[in-house]
């Protein structure tokens, strides 16, 4: 199955408030752990499922602590845009 270059492309808008940030990251860490088996498959990754969410899982922990609304929001664009390739 081919994947299209704008299957998983998100538009890019600031947050309103915490709520919707948090939200959207929840939203993006989602996606990310849903397409772990397919991300496995399509690169060859030589590691189990278990270990590449465990790896997503230490990158979204890794800016928990972000407290400003802006890189939150520049997070979620960078986020996206890997997801997107």
């Amino acid at each position: 199955m081919a994947v299209l270059p704008t299957q998983f492309a998100v538009q890019t808008r600031q947050s309103a408030n915490w709520n919707d940030a948090r939200r959207r990251v929840l939203a993006l860490y989602r996606n990310w752990v849903r397409a772990a088996p397919e991300i496995q498959t399509m690169y060859s990754v030589p590691l189990p499922v278990s270990a590449i969410r465990t790896r997503i899982r230490q990158e979204f922990e890794r800016h928990r602590f972000v407290n400003k609304l802006a890189v939150t929001d520049v997070l979620l664009v960078k986020g996206n845009a890997d997801y997107q390739v």
